[in-house]
């Protein structure tokens, strides 16, 4: 309530209202007054006028006892005088009567009836043109204006439509029972896994699912949203919730409805081969109304803010990675004490739904799609994005039969089942070694040779060889440079026996002094067995302490 004014309380008045600033005794009053003609008064107020006013109390008195200005009560007692009633008759009124009769226009105060009556004939489509994505009072109020000689104000214009908004926002509250529906949906905002080899950034469709009636929560993570890895999900939704609700509901998706109407939608097949091995029924949202699945909706923006906070600064390489810390965020999310209640999530499931729900299935459903293929030249085949998977090479240019879900990837010919792979969801191959031909392995290999595999093969050979090998790998400006001829070195022994390319290698001396062409010419000519002439080592400086070095020479 307002202050009373008392010569005290005004006395060196120093006060703020809004940005204006009332040093002023005088100004203070008048805003005060101003104020006080804005408070409306409750039909309680009201017939408390009515009692002072039959007991014959001066309006300055009522103005101190009811805080309410002088200019209102005025108001009000002419409306009383001007019915030619009694005090008494009126306050015998009910408050619909008497509010007739004292609040004229319920309050509106200042409002020129036909700009009302204009207002009130259009207020449905005005309210009716907010709701339109992108609309704005601006643009709608510009169209108001061309329509109408005596317009409202722009505050005043959009005042009545939130007010007719706030008055006809009808909810109706669902109550839910115990194991009758799960609602699912996907979230907007999208999470995304690290490419190891790329370092590229993939997507991560991410799915909610809820028990409406106790609002048990599970939260994962998809590829994509093809129907393939929605059915995978779904069926770890349902072994996440330890049974299956009657009514699986969601909104007209193209992977659950094939063709929208509003009284007998077309269903997808895929979706009802999904609830049929579940032992669910399906069930819609009517187009355009998310509401119908109010819960999933605010599972959306819970997920938002409790799991995407929580793993917005961490980094995952995988979606097995990713549904792994969701997992754990689902077990924290359902065992958390809910707001305003004394259990969890879990707990109330365990104690009041869980005995409700239907019974798993022995297996998890998997939709299985199928391919035909003509195995190419490169006995390799692609199923979607850029993953190639391969197959026996002695199979190409046979047609073939692809059948593949979320988790594998099978090939048929006929009866016989020739090539399984697991699915992947990146860009690359998956190649078995036994599909390839021979040389296609051995030259796989070539390429993976590296320092360490070339000292191991020829620390096989014995231990000359092997400091032949590393004493060629140390001579090359790049050491990549030596790797064919430190690969020859070791096939000399395929043809001469490994015995005598120690013994070629050992011959020697020093061993910097090793090449491909020197051992494989003593092996040609026969002199692994014949100790090196002395006339060999002319050439090189034998080692010693007396040679200057380039300081010698500045």
């Amino acid at each position: 309530m307002y202050p009373q004014l008392t010569s005290a309380s005004i006395v060196g008045a120093d006060l703020w209202n809004g940005s204006e600033r009332f040093d002023n005794v005088t100004l203070w009053q008048q805003e005060y007054h101003r104020v006080m003609a804005n408070v409306k008064a409750t039909m309680i107020d009201i017939r408390v006028i009515i009692r002072e006013l039959s007991r014959g109390t001066s309006l300055r008195e009522m103005e101190r006892k009811l805080q309410l200005s002088r200019t209102s009560l005025r108001n009000y007692r002419d409306r009383a005088e001007a019915t030619g009633r009694s005090m008494a008759d009126l306050l015998s009124l009910n408050d619909a009567e008497l509010q007739a009769i004292m609040q004229k226009g319920y309050g509106h105060r200042g409002r020129d009836a036909d700009r009302y009556a204009f207002m009130q004939e259009n207020i449905e489509g005005y309210a009716k043109d907010m709701r339109r994505k992108h609309m704005t009072y601006d643009v709608l109020y510009g169209e108001y204006l061309r329509s109408t000689d005596n317009p409202y104000g722009y505050t005043q214009f959009k005042a009545i439509i939130q007010e007719y908004e706030k008055n006809h926002d009808y909810k109706y509250h669902n109550a839910y029972e115990p194991g009758r529906e799960m609602q699912f949906d996907f979230a907007g905002d999208n999470l995304w896994i690290v490419d190891k080899d790329t370092g590229e950034a993939i997507r991560a469709i991410v799915l909610v699912c809820v028990l409406p009636y106790s609002m048990l929560s599970y939260v994962t993570a998809l590829p994509s949203a093809k129907m393939e890895y929605l059915f995978q999900a779904l069926s770890r939704a349902v072994r996440y919730f330890c049974g299956v609700a009657e009514i699986s509901k969601t909104d007209n998706m193209r992977q659950w409805i094939k063709k929208t109407d509003r009284y007998e939608p077309t269903l997808n097949e895929a979706a009802s081969q999904w609830c049929l091995h579940n032992g669910t029924e399906l069930d819609e949202c009517r187009s355009k109304k998310p509401w119908d699945k109010g819960p999933a909706e605010s599972l959306v923006n819970q997920t938002y803010r409790y799991y995407y906070s929580r793993i917005c600064r961490d980094t995952f390489f995988s979606y097995d990675e990713l549904n792994s810390k969701l997992d754990e965020l689902n077990d924290m999310f359902n065992s958390k004490t809910r707001k305003n209640k004394t259990y969890s999530r879990r707990e109330q499931y365990e104690r009041e739904e869980r005995s409700y729900m239907l019974p798993l299935p022995p297996k998890p459903f998997l939709l299985k799609y199928t391919k035909e293929i003509t195995i190419n030249s490169t006995y390799h085949f692609q199923v979607d994005k850029n993953h190639f998977y391969s197959v026996p090479y002695q199979h190409i240019g046979k047609k073939a039969k692809v059948i593949y879900d979320a988790e594998k990837v099978e090939v048929w010919i006929g009866l016989d089942r020739i090539a399984a792979h697991d699915r992947k969801h990146s860009d690359g191959y998956t190649t078995v070694e036994s599909h390839m031909p021979e040389k296609h392995i051995a030259y796989k290999r070539s390429k993976e040779i590296n320092a360490a595999y070339l000292l191991s093969k020829a620390s096989q050979m014995g231990p000359n060889t092997r400091e032949s090998i590393d004493c060629i790998l140390k001579s090359a400006l790049f050491v990549q440079q030596a790797y064919r001829s430190c690969q020859g070195v070791p096939r000399l022994a395929g043809k001469y026996g490994a015995e005598r390319l120690e013994a070629a290698c050992g011959r020697i001396e020093p061993k910097t002094a090793s090449t491909y062409k020197r051992i494989e010419a003593i092996l040609r000519n026969n002199l692994d067995d014949t100790p090196p002439a002395q006339s060999d080592m002319m050439p090189y400086i034998p080692k010693n302490d007396n040679v200057r070095g380039s300081s010698a020479y500045q």
